[in-house]
């Protein structure tokens, strides 16, 4: 066992301060946390109700594992666009797969192209008037939470097509209860614990494999334990 440098008695591999450390150095960044789009715009003092709340969510996560200093380098991004209200996770996919292509240079001066071990150019969080009201309503003294939760969309999601040799093969997959239009299982967008989301999910969601290990078809919550 590597002892962790914050937490002397805890291993490096379970201390999610150093798991988040150790992938900045991986891929030379100096950045990390999700970018959040805004989808409501309804009422400004609910929304900085919740950004305070989810802020300091993530201030008590590292707190638990002496990673105070991490809060140095976080960036969570919001994204701000009253046209974003009521936007479909493709309209949105769409606008994030464009800022990550000119933002990944311009944040951590590495090439356009890189592809990096961590989920910051890859996944996104957009939070609409359901979602905020979710966080919310959880009393702020509370250790239960079950219902509050976030939109999780995974930026480089396209649906999948079978072709002529897997229908042949009888491959076909049976039609679910259109999501945005969407009848796949996969829909490329899942609700996530916002609790999960704001540590936990940065350094374990980061590929396609990640995604489909933790994928929860709506209206099903999802946790990243």
């Amino acid at each position: 066992m590597i002892p962790s440098k914050r937490t002397p008695a805890m291993s490096a591999g379970l201390n999610e301060a150093d798991i988040i450390e150790a992938l900045l150095k991986k891929d030379g960044f100096k950045k990390w946390g999700f970018v959040i789009y805004r989808c409501t715009y309804q009422n400004n003092s609910d929304w900085e109700k919740f950004m305070a709340r989810f802020l300091n969510e993530v201030t008590n996560h590292l707190e638990s594992y002496n990673g105070l200093d991490l809060l140095d380098t976080y960036m969570p991004t919001v994204l701000e666009n009253p046209s974003f209200e009521g936007a479909t996770a493709a309209t949105l996919r769409e606008h994030f797969n464009q800022w990550a292509k000119t933002s990944l240079k311009e944040e951590q001066d590495v090439p356009e192209n890189y592809r990096a071990a961590n989920g910051r150019y890859r996944f996104f969080i957009a939070v609409d008037q359901e979602a905020m009201e979710s966080v919310l309503n959880v009393p702020e003294d509370s250790d239960m939470d079950e219902t509050g939760f976030v939109r999780m969309i995974y930026g480089e999601w396209e649906p999948e097509v079978l072709d002529e040799e897997d229908i042949a093969n009888g491959h076909e997959t049976e039609a679910e209860e259109p999501i945005e239009g969407c009848t796949l299982h996969n829909v490329g967008w899942m609700k996530m614990s916002w609790r999960w989301v704001v540590l936990p999910g940065f350094h374990k969601m980061r590929s396609c494999d990640d995604w489909e290990t933790y994928y929860a078809r709506p209206p099903e919550i999802g946790d990243i334990d």
